[in-house]
């Protein structure tokens, strides 16, 4: 019985022996995978994003089919990206965007006449009296009014006519701050109206003095 033990050892030595190829390329094996594990960089830290699904110009906001997620390291990834949280659908990009560009807040943004309505657009008009345009703000309520500045001919009316009212109870979305001489006169708003009050507006434009009704 005392036997028994060394003639366990004695068999186990034999096998060993027997498969000591393999079981030193099984042992080289693990400690090379080891090593690698040892050496290997951790994972980078990932972010899902949005791109754009399709090249987009600037002629329209933004839908859901134009938009797609994708997981990338944070490493590359500009500031302010959008999440697939808070999709961009609505917004409108300020300039055309590849396929496969990252979606940011600088890229896109709100139409600035959006919260008055969909069918509403931001309309420059420069107003004849800056004094006028400097009691302004935006939020501000005008009615925009023209008289003719010239007669038939191009020169100066031969009397004043009564001004005509263009638009009535128009929201100011900015007053903009005009930098050196535009040669125009006159100062700058930004109201929002439709796209046909627009074009009568631009029409007044040209042969019209401009000014302004503030309501509140």
């Amino acid at each position: 019985m005392t036997t028994t033990p060394y003639r366990h050892r004695r068999g186990l030595l034999r096998l060993l022996d027997r498969y000591r190829r393999a079981v030193a390329a099984l042992l080289a094996a693990c400690a090379a995978i080891g090593a690698v594990m040892v050496l290997r960089p951790p994972p980078e830290p990932t972010t899902e994003v949005l791109v754009a699904a399709r090249d987009l110009d600037a002629t329209g906001p933004v839908t859901e089919a134009d938009i797609a997620g994708r997981t990338l390291p944070d490493r590359l990834l500009p500031e302010g990206v959008l999440s697939p949280e808070d999709p961009p659908t609505g917004l409108v990009p300020n300039a055309p965007v590849r396929e496969g560009e990252v979606l940011t807040d600088a890229r896109l943004g709100d139409p600035p006449a959006a919260p008055y309505g969909p069918d509403m657009v931001a309309v420059p008009v420069r107003v004849s009296d800056p004094g006028a345009v400097a009691l302004l703000a935006p939020g501000s309520r005008v009615d925009v009014l023209a008289s003719r500045a010239m007669d038939e001919l191009g020169g100066p009316p031969v009397r004043a006519g009564p001004a005509v009212e263009v638009v009535g109870d128009r929201p100011v979305l900015d007053v903009p701050t005009e930098d050196g001489v535009t040669g125009e006169g006159g100062a700058l708003i930004l109201i929002a109206a439709t796209a046909e009050e627009a074009r009568v507006l631009a029409g007044h434009a040209t042969a019209s003095r401009l000014s302004v009704i503030i309501r509140g």
